[in-house]
């Protein structure tokens, strides 16, 4: 068997390949780039999910990048549990072809108690006093210790929020190649999220792009030359790549002004419960999961949704079965945005009445993804000031709650969510171009391909 290794780059589209990116277009060119035909929704978890299983969100159950838990009566986004995930996984068919198959996650997601050998993963420490302490997890556990020694923790302030910088890729970067050199795993599945900051905080046609470009060009160039130096097959692929948006749609405000929402007031502020709502949307993007406990009032919440300007269409279940996403954690209904929307999870209808992790980088609580979180509040002008005082405690060991996000959704400029065009959609370039003879790819067909490349002997039709 070969060895193999999947760069994954979301945001990187085909129009992003060329003069600020000289590695990768060198690659491309002893080598072929096909576009990548996403599932609905195009999204880190779902795509990931259909990559490793060669199967829709329908039959792997991982509908978006979270959802509403019925069972537990909690939205929970960015699941680590590999659990999750319902059906058998890449590894599984490769280590039916060869029991001596290895393989290394480094920062996917779903990346927790998996089968796979070898695993690096986000994993914050919650101490008793509040603080989320940023950490890694390991699979086997002792990789821990000689790993942050080597190469120090996980840069979490890098990684998410208002400081994301190209420094959380290059950790991982490092990583992938320490584990490669102690353990030189078969496949090994490396994420480098560096592209899905610049298109979202700026725009996909933004000038400030092509600095993002040149940076995570530098760490695959480095990744390339050390792999195939190696003799490792290298594959580069992308989830999604983003598209403009200028407006927010707040879904969940249209249900409090019905009275839909399950509110109480804690100290002031307005806290929902969704599982207690008659309606609830979970915004994931340019998609949401809408979920309606009564079911005499599906109708009416279809139509009001789908009134709503910034929505394009709203599946039911006869919209979700022909788009594979009939499961039962998608919800009754499926909102799609217009492609210059995007959702909200916003649910109070004034700020000063919003819930203490609004303003917070908080992706534990907040029933809904905020990707505005990649944003520092203009109006905090001289409160910044107070707010470093905030972070000398915090390194101190004393809780303190950073209140540093927007909550104007005007400033969101690029989103993802939905498949577009093949210019900005995800893309997959390999060396080995005899192995792909069609002239596009779909998502479900990356086990397949991967396969290829560890065996030679098939090709993706």
């Amino acid at each position: 068997m070969e060895r193999c290794v999947v760069l994954d780059l979301p945001g990187l589209s085909a129009r992003y390949v060329g003069p600020s990116t000289p590695n990768m277009q060198a690659f491309v060119e002893r080598g072929r780039m096909v576009p990548l035909q996403p599932v609905l929704p195009a999204l880190n978890c779902t795509m990931q999910a259909t990559f490793l299983t060669g199967r829709y969100p329908s039959e792997h159950g991982i509908v978006g990048d979270g959802w509403l838990h019925r069972e537990l009566g909690e939205v929970r986004f960015w699941p680590q549990s590999d659990g999750l995930v319902q059906a058998p996984q890449l590894w599984d068919a490769a280590r039916e072809l060869d029991p001596s198959f290895t393989c290394a996650r480094v920062c996917w997601f779903m990346n927790m108690y998996s089968k796979a050998d070898y695993a690096i993963t986000p994993q914050p420490s919650f101490t008793a006093d509040g603080r989320v302490v940023p950490d890694v997890f390991t699979e086997p556990l002792h990789l821990r210790d000689p790993l942050v020694k080597a190469l120090g923790n996980f840069p979490a302030y890098d990684y998410w929020g208002p400081r994301y910088s190209i420094r959380s890729s290059e950790w991982i970067a490092d990583v992938a190649m320490w584990l490669e050199r102690r353990h030189s795993p078969t496949l090994s599945l490396v994420f480098l999220p560096h592209l899905d900051y610049t298109p979202h905080t700026f725009g996909p046609d933004a000038k400030e792009i092509h600095k993002s470009l040149r940076e995570i060009d530098d760490v695959v160039g480095k990744l390339i030359g050390f792999y195939e130096s190696r003799g490792v097959r290298v594959i580069i692929l992308s989830e999604f790549g983003a598209v403009p948006v200028s407006r927010a749609v707040h879904l969940n405000r249209l249900f409090r002004r019905r009275g839909w929402l399950a509110i109480r007031e804690e100290g002031g502020r307005d806290v929902v419960y969704p599982s207690g709502s008659e309606a609830f949307a979970v915004a994931d993007m340019q998609i949401a999961h809408v979920y309606v406990r009564n079911p005499a009032l599906l109708d009416e919440v279809k139509a009001l949704v789908e009134a709503e300007p910034g929505v394009a269409q709203v599946l039911d279940a006869e919209g979700k079965r022909a788009h594979h996403l009939d499961h039962p954690r998608s919800g009754e209904l499926v909102a799609l945005a217009e492609p210059d929307a995007w959702f909200t999870y916003f649910y109070w209808l004034d700020d000063a009445r919003a819930p203490d992790y609004a303003r917070t980088v908080d992706i534990y609580r907040k029933p809904g993804y905020d990707p505005l979180e990649m944003f520092v509040d203009p109006k905090l002008g001289l409160r910044m000031l107070e707010l470093g005082g905030s972070v000398v405690k915090e390194k101190l060991g004393m809780r303190a709650r950073l209140e540093v996000v927007s909550m104007d959704g005007s400033l969101l400029k690029g989103a993802h969510g939905l498949p577009t065009g093949p210019e900005n959609g995800p893309v997959l370039m390999t060396r080995q171009a005899e192995l792909i003879e069609a002239e596009t790819l779909h998502a479900t067909q990356v086990h397949d391909l991967i396969l290829a490349h560890l065996t030679g002997q098939q090709a993706a039709a």
